[in-house]
């Protein structure tokens, strides 16, 4: 059995008119991050009925500012059905005191949230449930983890933002494919890792250490739009498999 996997945003810090911010699919009832413009996109493809599960990997706005614009979409239309967020140490408070501001708490009174927040914590973490889920911590500017999704005998590995960390090489080992943040291209690797992100030679690196079956590079800057099949050349030189270039609405099967 295949993951059906959609990649609904694919942006990295900034949107532009054919990409939105961060947010991915899991067969039709799991979200890893939810960046703005995540509901309407949920909408198009018919799944907005059906999340039951949201990761969130860090709390930078172009990862999860979507997740108020679903939950209203979610009041306004009286879900019924529980809903599970998972994310590091905070996000219940941050989530509750935006609700707040915003005059929305009174709207999510049909539904029940749960909130699961991981641990600051270099060990691999397991969260039962339908699917297998591990986060480990990986390095960014603030606190920010990398997911495992793993379903029958398949496995899904997500960065969130990072710079390059052996954390990420462990979470994603032996795992079907590998989706990696690359935001700038190999020439600005040193600003890159400075501002705690990658480039595509980095994620092929992770990728060939991990021993992953294919690698799926996203949160290019859109700066360098115009320059995504170099990114793709990049990281083809060190990982000999297939490289992917992440794109708004793509479907594969994993």
């Amino acid at each position: 059995m295949t993951i059906k996997l959609t990649f609904l945003g694919t942006a990295g810090s900034i949107i532009s008119s054919s990409r939105g911010f961060p947010a991915f699919l899991i067969n039709d009832d799991l979200l890893l991050d939810c960046g703005e413009g995540t509901t309407q996109k949920l909408i198009q493809i018919d799944s907005i009925d059906t999340i039951r599960t949201i990761c969130l990997t860090h709390l930078h706005l172009d990862h999860f500012i979507g997740i108020f614009s679903l939950l209203w979409h979610y009041g306004i239309l009286e879900r019924r059905k529980p809903l599970e967020i998972i994310g590091p140490s905070g996000i219940n408070e941050t989530i509750d005191k935006i609700l707040d501001l915003v005059y929305t708490p009174n709207k999510l009174k049909t539904f029940e949230i749960s909130f699961k927040e991981l641990n600051d914590s270099n060990k691999i973490q397991l969260l039962d449930g339908k699917y297998n889920i591990s986060s480990i911590k990986v390095e960014h500017s603030i606190i920010s983890f990398a997911f495992r999704i793993e379903y029958e005998d398949r496995s899904i590995c997500y960065s969130g933002d990072t710079r390059p960390t052996q954390n990420l090489i462990d979470l994603a080992k032996d795992c079907n494919l590998l989706i990696c943040e690359s935001t700038l291209p190999n020439e600005y690797a040193q600003l890159a890792h400075k501002i705690n992100h990658s480039t595509p030679s980095d994620a092929a690196k992770i990728a060939t250490k991990a021993n992953c079956e294919k690698l799926a590079l996203f949160h290019i800057s859109s700066y360098f739009k115009d320059q995504i099949t170099n990114f793709k050349k990049e990281a083809e030189v060190i990982f000999k498999k297939e490289v992917i270039i992440a794109e708004d609405l793509m479907v594969i099967d994993v």
